[in-house]
């Protein structure tokens, strides 16, 4: 499962290194990760990992830095103070312009570390969490059937493409099920002595060119393989052996662990219901069963402490049921709010994370948003529990990557206010050409003339979207209540002229809701979404707008019935400088409006959607008699103020 951070996933921010890297040099060297052990992954150009022994990749010198060719250098990549992820090699003429892009990188990289901590965390957790069913589902087994169904399910989950066997020695000649392609295990008498022999120690790993793997596979069937092999119960006089297999070296120590926890569950069942062989005179009942359950919660209690990641479940209400250290952090979460296990809702953390659960359970999907608390900003992801009665919330630290995104946009603002000024100069000499304040023009004259106007006008409207799209990531959001309706009666009042010229008919129907907001974002985000319909619609055509409530949010959608939007362009419609193929030579426009609109939308704790073409119920609010109109319809989401 490819789990995003900040939007993106590890796999996409391992492509976004390698573009970092190009966007800085070229050529762009080559970047190496160091990975245990003894190691290295060069990165490709779709950032895919290929693992190099260090030997091949370079000589190792003192230290372990590898020592490539003289014409190279080598530039050591610390995501943090002793940290070494890996190596930027260059070419020694490049060097300075390496360091000058080294913080941009490292910034990637340690979004990087924790994107993939973050997968490895969902990972453990889905596995822990397929034990726990394991566990659940086996103290209810009442036949071998039964219990190998339970574990070959858990097997599929935790450990796919391994091949399962479970010999029951309890019964009269030994039974053997194996992992099979049919739908059920076929079930095989026979002798439980060469297993027995096979297997004596109570537990065993192997690789798959070990004496082992040649035994497993004689038994089991199939190629030698690495695996593992545990006796269940009484080491001594087991009721059965667990197997995997299927491995290419040995399994880890947390793949060993998982399959010790499947063992105990396993003889739990066993000690039910199995005829266990004589001698055999310790019964493991469900108390047992309870006492690893209660292990497990430690185990997992004590990851969820010390993992960087904040993690915090609650429900709607803000109980909280489980959070670490790190969450608190993030969110300024007090003592008494951990202590009372309550997120209180007159603090920031608990109405951004009540806001957040509110639009999680309308969307149905997990949703998120920057935080800052104390000058620090973190990304706060809300994610729907099973059930739908809890919500994960998962933070995690965006501060470096922040900053360095304030910096790159305050130097597009500063380059933006620079060019703005010399344009500001060649738009007003245009302007005083055409007006014929300095002389009579002929016609070229004043069609070259008017060519200056339009295109510096062109360029100056996309600086300025480009600065207030620069804006809208890093102003500070203060919001307020605000009445919407109001402020579409003023958009439109501002586009009556237009509407006018082109023959559009409006449409409005605006209940008086007030929502939390800020008013010049706002503002902003209606004259992108109102002007935009006027601009895309023809003559004579029609736009309109509805406003209504649902529950605690303001819904308004803007509709046109203008030319649409492309089936196949509808994804790529809210990037940067994007504009549809079947408007872009007919209007003119820069292509960031609408992503300005998202991400204001989206600052505010909302939502911003498009559909295209127009559904029925779009065209009878429009009065649509004719058939067959495209159309598109935007649709803002946003909290009704509190």
């Amino acid at each position: 499962m490819d789990r995003v951070s900040g939007g993106v996933t590890a796999n996409g921010l391992r492509k976004a290194v390698v573009d970092a890297a190009a966007a800085a040099l070229q050529p762009p060297g080559r970047l190496y990760r160091l990975l245990p052990p003894d190691t290295l992954a060069l990165l490709d150009g779709d950032g895919a990992q290929h693992p190099l022994v260090l030997t091949e990749a370079a000589e190792a010198a003192p230290g372990g830095k590898p020592k490539f060719s003289t014409a190279d250098e080598v530039i050591p990549l610390e995501t943090d103070p002793g940290a070494l992820w890996g190596y930027w090699v260059v070419r020694r003429e490049q060097a300075e312009g390496a360091r000058t892009a080294l913080p941009g990188l490292l910034a990637l990289l340690r979004r990087l570390d924790h994107a993939e901590e973050m997968e490895k965390l969902d990972s453990l957790n889905r596995d822990l969490l397929a034990l726990f069913d394991l566990g659940a589902d086996l103290s209810r087994a009442a036949s071998p059937d039964h219990l190998f169904e339970s574990l070959r399910r858990a097997v599929h989950q935790v450990f796919p493409g391994k091949a399962l066997h479970l010999v029951l020695l309890g019964l009269e000649g030994g039974r053997c099920y194996q992992l099979t392609e049919g739908p059920r295990p076929e079930p095989a008498t026979g002798p439980a002595a060469p297993w027995l022999k096979a297997f004596p120690a109570p537990f065993a790993s192997w690789g798959a060119t070990s004496p082992s793997a040649v035994q497993a596979a004689k038994l089991a069937g199939g190629g030698a393989t690495g695996g593992a092999a545990l006796r269940l119960g009484d080491p001594a006089l087991p009721r059965g052996i667990l197997a995997l297999t299927g491995w290419s070296g040995e399994p880890s120590e947390v793949e060993v662990e998982f399959l010790r926890r499947m063992g105990d569950f396993a003889a739990l069942a066993l000690g039910r219901w199995e005829v266990a062989p004589a001698g055999n005179a310790k019964s493991l009942q469900d108390p047992d069963l309870l006492v690893l359950l209660s292990q497990e919660k430690e185990r997992l209690d004590y990851i969820t402490r010390c993992v960087p990641i904040g993690l915090l479940l609650t429900d709607a209400d803000g109980v909280i049921a489980l959070a670490n250290d790190a969450v608190a952090k993030a969110l300024g979460v007090t003592d008494v709010e951990m202590r009372e296990r309550k997120l209180f809702g007159s603090r920031p953390a608990g109405r951004a994370v009540r806001g957040l659960v509110e639009k999680a359970t309308a969307e149905g999907k997990a949703v998120s948003t920057p935080f800052e608390m104390e000058g620090r900003w973190s990304q706060i992801e809300v994610i729907p529990w099973p059930g739908g009665k809890q919500f994960l919330i998962v933070t995690q630290d965006i501060h470096d990557w922040f900053q360095l995104n304030r910096l790159k946009e305050d130097l597009i603002t500063i380059i933006s206010h620079e060019v703005k000024n010399p344009l500001t100069a060649v738009l007003n000499a245009a302007h005083l050409l055409a007006s014929g304040r300095a002389g009579e023009l002929n016609e070229a004259q004043s069609r070259i003339t008017q060519l200056v106007q339009e295109n510096s006008q062109q360029i100056k409207s996309l600086l300025d979207d480009v600065v207030r799209l620069s804006r809208v990531y890093h102003l500070s959001v203060k919001t307020e209540p605000v009445a919407i309706a109001q402020m579409v009666r003023s958009v439109h009042a501002r586009s009556a002229s237009t509407l006018k010229g082109k023959v559009i008919t409006w449409r409005e129907s605006l209940e008086e809701l007030t929502v939390q907001g800020e008013v010049p974002m706002l503002e902003s985000l209606l004259v992108n979404l109102i002007g935009n319909a006027v601009k895309y619609t023809g003559i004579g055509g029609h736009v309109g707008v509805r406003l209504w409530s649902e529950g605690s949010w303001a819904r308004l959608r803007v509709v046109d019935d203008g030319p649409g939007i492309p089936a196949d362009e509808k994804s790529r419609l809210f990037s940067p400088f994007f504009r549809a193929s079947n408007v872009r030579e007919q209007v003119s426009g820069t292509g960031l409006g609408l992503v300005i609109a998202r991400n204001i939308a989206e600052r505010l704790g909302g939502s911003l959607t498009v559909n295209s073409p127009i559904a029925a119920d779009d065209a009878a609010f429009l009065g649509l008699t004719r058939a067959g109109a495209k159309g598109s319809a935007f649709q803002l989401e946003i909290p009704l103020a509190r």
